[in-house]
């Protein structure tokens, strides 16, 4: 792979965020995990022999554009940018306030612009770049019997960002993509999961016939962060087990 690239994986510490950190890491890549607690994951994966950079950071507070800059600087460069920090409220449109929509909008859909922005200097430079956004099955149906709008809403527009910047940064050399998992087994979906009816037709709709494991979802993470996914921007790769098939 030439020069060791660097990354930096927004809400690293659990769920698909750390499964990609790691997936990362065991590839070679330097990376800085940032959340609000990045330190006991950090410690978790050092002790396995992967040292990962711990960036505190409170995403729907602090500005993302220093975030990257001090990700930048710690690690000696910027090549990978992966935005996997989430929050969700699982609420109908009509009892939805415009401060939980904001909330949910404002750290899916904002704070990636401004992470990618941001990162774009440091990519550029390097004449080597991979933004990978976090999307979702919900980026192309509402589905599920659980109502989600913001979230849903935030998701497909991040495929207009994901194809906005692909077109503009392709000639220096930057690949954007939007990472659309389906229903994955993490803490984030704990909820829905404890719920038997809403877990029952969920996994009833899933041809594989099961929820995804995080580290299935970090894999084809680590080959869009890659030399491989040369040719491969503006796109939406769903990981789902067949939901969207079904």
């Amino acid at each position: 792979m030439g020069m060791e690239r660097k990354a930096l994986v927004t809400g690293g510490s659990r769920g698909i965020g750390r499964a990609i950190a790691e997936a990362l890491l065991r590839q070679g890549v330097g990376v800085a995990i940032a959340s609000r607690h990045p330190g006991e994951a950090a410690e978790a994966l050092k002790r396995e022999g992967l040292p990962a950079l711990a960036l505190p950071v409170d995403l729907e507070k602090d500005p993302p554009e220093a975030l990257v800059a001090e990700a930048a600087e710690a690690l000696g460069g910027l090549h990978i940018l992966v935005h996997a920090a989430a929050v969700n409220v699982r609420k109908p449109a009509l009892e939805l306030s415009y401060e939980e929509w904001r909330r949910v909008l404002y750290l899916h859909l904002d704070v990636a612009f401004l992470l990618a922005k941001a990162a774009f200097p440091h990519m550029a430079q390097a004449g080597f770049g991979r933004v990978i956004f976090l999307g979702s099955v919900t980026t192309f149906t509402a589905g599920g019997p659980v109502p989600i709008p913001a979230y849903t809403t935030a998701k497909t527009a991040l495929l207009g960002l994901t194809r906005a910047l692909a077109k503009e940064w392709a000639p220096h050399g930057i690949r954007v993509n939007l990472l659309c998992p389906g229903y994955v087994e993490t803490e984030f979906t704990l909820p829905v999961r404890q719920n038997p009816a809403l877990y029952g037709p969920i996994t009833a709709r899933i041809p594989l016939g099961r929820w995804a494991k995080p580290e299935e979802i970090a894999q084809v993470a680590a080959f869009l962060a890659g030399e491989g996914a040369e040719y491969l921007t503006g796109q939406a790769v769903v990981v789902d087990g067949g939901f969207l098939a079904y």
